[in-house]
């Protein structure tokens, strides 16, 4: 591959972070309303209390928690997915580690989401956190919740790296073909990378 087929090749991987089509917008709005029609059930969930989902006494583990064992779990085939991968040093897994790590990282997120739901009284959720206070109050530390955080946030943080590592040179890429606000937000995220 000679030096123009790959500039040529480059700018067709880019085009779509600089322009959108027609298609992506219409989806955009239609994903938006059905994540303000969610946002919508939880506040009429907040104001009823969190029976309208059918959690009460005694049924305690409803479609919340499951959802967080469903999403946790698609966090797992993807880590598995991206291990298996880079274990063997396949050379065509590159786009395929990157989409299975991205699996993990979003379907991590999601995950969080239905514990803070689950709570019923999410602004409360702080006391989750071990913070010193003048009330002496401590997380239970035997609680299935405060081990949600946990090993959430624990294993989000190491997922986010493992996705943020390999694509440092990609946001060099971008900085040094972009201007403005977006040379500024791809410079940060590049890390000072340099290309040869």
């Amino acid at each position: 591959m000679n030096h123009a087929d790959s500039d040529r090749m480059t700018e067709d991987l880019l085009r779509p972070l600089s322009t959108t089509s027609l298609r992506y917008r219409v989806a955009l709005v239609a994903f938006g309303l059905v994540a303000l029609s969610g946002l919508g059930a939880w506040g009429y969930q907040m104001y009823f209390g969190i029976g309208v989902s059918g959690l009460n006494w005694p049924v305690f583990w409803g479609f919340y928690l499951v959802n967080f064992v469903f999403w946790i779990g698609i966090s797992h085939a993807g880590t598995l997915i991206s291990a298996i991968l880079r274990l063997v040093n396949a050379t065509w897994r590159g786009p395929v580690t990157r989409f299975a790590e991205a699996i993990t990282s979003f379907s991590l997120v999601i995950a969080a989401l239905f514990p803070l739901i689950h709570l019923g009284r999410p602004w409360l959720a702080f006391w989750l956190l071990p913070l010193p206070n003048d009330r002496g109050l401590w997380p239970n530390f035997r609680s299935p919740l405060v081990w949600d955080f946990f090993a959430i946030s624990t294993y989000f943080i190491s997922s986010a790296l493992f996705i943020f590592l390999p694509m440092i040179p990609d946001f060099a890429l971008l900085r040094d073909r972009s201007a403005g606000s977006k040379w500024r937000v791809y410079g940060v995220l590049s890390t000072g990378w340099r290309r040869r």
